[in-house]
């Protein structure tokens, strides 16, 4: 009978995931397209349709790399105690708001450009018609898009909160914690009371403070001192 890998092999796969997807997703985020209005409708609507390979690429990256950083944390959060209140919330917090941001990402990456290919050569009233329905659609990106960053931010101190008040896991615990206050409260009032639209750039900005706390909360997955497995751990397997 195969034994269970032992408790560093899965926390240090975690944390090596965390950290490459970390620096891939600020690579695709700078690889942002973005369409410029132009003089006709017609011409920024064909603008957005030559866009659509490298929009949906981008995308389509993203999206995979949040499925990746969602199971990292959820490697995380079985080293610091899956039953715990603080590591429950702070999952479901970081689950919803990739749910959200995916949906919005889904809206932002494809659904615009296929209406923009629906419209591209059409009659100027249905072109109009179509620039007023991309920009509603784009007004429900941008509160999708803030809802889910709002929730990620969310579990960023509950998640600090849980390796502060547990076990200690790693000789990197309260760095990490402090790293994890910070990005998260920060990136959240600018999102609750800066009123901007989110754009390639203020995105980068927000994702630079919680690349931070990734590559903290790689460290302490990857540190084997000081670690101990939690019984809420053994149970979800990670020892």
């Amino acid at each position: 009978m195969q034994k269970n890998p032992p408790l560093s092999l899965p926390r240090r796969r975690a944390a090596l995931a965390i950290a490459a997807t970390t620096g891939l997703a600020l690579v695709a985020l700078s690889h942002h397209p973005v369409a410029i209005q132009q003089n006709s409708v017609q011409e920024t609507l064909a603008q957005i349709v030559a866009l659509q390979g490298m929009d949906g690429l981008v995308h389509g990256m993203l999206i995979a790399m949040l499925a990746i950083l969602s199971a990292g944390f959820a490697v995380f959060g079985a080293l610091l105690g899956s039953r715990r209140p603080p590591v429950v919330f702070a999952l479901c917090a970081y689950g919803l708001g990739c749910c959200i941001v995916v949906a919005a990402m889904l809206l932002d990456g494809f659904a615009i450009p296929q209406l923009a290919r629906q419209f591209v050569t059409a009659p100027q009233a249905d072109a109009d018609s179509a620039r007023v329905l991309i920009r509603a659609v784009g007004v429900v990106i941008q509160v999708l898009t803030k809802a889910g960053l709002l929730a990620m931010c969310a579990a960023l101190p509950a998640w600090s909160y849980a390796l502060c008040s547990g076990v200690k896991v790693s000789r990197w615990a309260f760095g990490c914690a402090a790293v994890g206050v910070v990005a998260g409260l920060l990136p959240a009032v600018f999102i609750l009371f800066a009123d901007v639209r989110l754009a390639p750039a203020s995105l980068m900005a927000i994702f630079a403070f919680h690349a931070v706390w990734n590559l903290a909360v790689a460290a302490v997955l990857y540190d084997g001192q000081g670690a101990q497995p939690s019984a809420a751990s053994a149970e979800c397997g990670v020892e």
